[in-house]
């Protein structure tokens, strides 16, 4: 019997049938819904097998649980704290190597949207390839547009006079790299609506209300996929009567 040991987004349960599936007949009859809350002690899902293939794919089925469940529970937490205001909550590329689809899944299961998946699904020009550029981030707008014109380019700016010259260049998106809540404002009021706004840099799910209030679009945060604590499952065997 796999259960909920904590308040829980539950997330992964059709890696059961992956895990256990690959390493016998075991029958799993799914109690609980993906992306519902779970209570300490909710029945998530039993199974029925032999208890050697069962104890084999115990730890690996708990692992990608806990660590999904655990990536949904605090994408859902984050989402709550903006509920009603324009702010999207969204992750990046910070994950396990090897696990980002499930991660990516985990994100949105738990309500959050996903950046892009791969350095070939949009552009982003960070601070590596300004200086590749000379630091001028309107030529780098520019080259980076000309050479992939079809994809979404994103520019980061770590100053207010780096916005002002991203805007000029007409990214799709820029994003705002490590600044405090009062220039995440004054962004807002420079860039005026021309290009969406995306936060990032140390934000926590205490600060998202005010990112939300500053006007900014979108808020990436790393944290969601590189530092979610595990949520706490449990999978208990008992013997058939």
């Amino acid at each position: 019997m796999l259960y909920a040991k904590q308040r829980l987004v539950v997330c992964g349960l059709p890696l059961l049938h992956r895990v256990f599936g690959a390493l016998g007949a075991v029958r799993i009859v799914v109690e609980a819904k993906e992306g519902t809350l779970a209570e300490p002690g909710a029945v998530l899902a039993t199974l029925e097998g032999e208890a050697r293939t069962l104890l084999a794919g115990e730890r690996l089925a708990l692992n990608l649980l806990q660590h999904l469940s655990g990536i949904a529970t605090l994408t859902r937490q984050c989402v709550e704290r903006v509920r009603g205001t324009r702010l999207v909550v969204r992750d990046t590329r910070k994950t396990v190597p090897g696990l980002r689809l499930l991660a990516k899944y985990a994100v949105r299961t738990g309500g959050g949207t996903n950046h892009r998946l791969a350095l070939d699904d949009a552009i982003l020009i960070k601070d590596n390839h300004l200086v590749l550029r000379g630091g001028r981030v309107g030529d780098a707008v520019r080259a980076a547009r000309a050479a992939h014109p079809g994809l979404p380019l994103e520019v980061e700016c770590r100053t207010l006079a780096e916005v002002r010259e991203a805007v000029a260049a007409a990214p799709d998106l820029i994003l705002l790299d490590n600044m405090s809540l009062g220039e995440l404002a004054e962004a807002v009021r420079l860039v005026a609506g021309r290009v969406p706004l995306e936060a990032s840099g140390g934000i926590g799910p205490e600060l998202l209300p005010e990112v939300a209030a500053a006007g900014v679009d979108y808020v990436a945060m790393g944290m969601l996929t590189h530092s979610a604590p595990a949520a706490d499952l449990s999978l208990k065997l008992a013997p058939l009567p």
